[in-house]
């Protein structure tokens, strides 16, 4: 069963090695490879444009958000509304795309 509150997919991808371990097969580089087609489709069809572009400046350009508000000319608050709603998005559906693979997954092993 999915948790209320989905785990924070975006940290993880950006921050950590969540993609980087491509050696031999086993479940979790599965839920990688999973994660890592779906996302790109999630942030190019769920999000607008200035969620998608906040949040390419946050996670990608490793920008402040007040560097970001200063290039997109908007507020502090307001860039963080736009990546907080980005990542509330992106992580809800990664959690379904987790659920899938992790059942998939399992239904091999049994």
């Amino acid at each position: 069963m999915m948790k209320n509150k989905p785990a924070d997919f975006i940290e993880e991808i950006y921050t950590g090695s969540f993609l980087d371990n491509n050696a031999g097969y086993d479940k979790a580089r599965a839920k990688r490879i999973a994660i890592k087609k779906v996302l790109p489709l999630i942030i190019d069809r769920e999000l607008t444009e200035r969620q998608r572009i906040c949040l390419n400046y946050r996670y990608v350009s490793n920008k402040s958000q007040n560097e970001i508000a200063e290039l997109l000319k908007l507020s502090q608050p307001t860039v963080s509304r736009h990546i907080n709603a980005a990542k509330d998005i992106v992580n809800n559906k990664l959690q379904y795309c987790v659920y899938a693979a992790s059942s998939a997954i399992e239904s091999y092993d049994s």
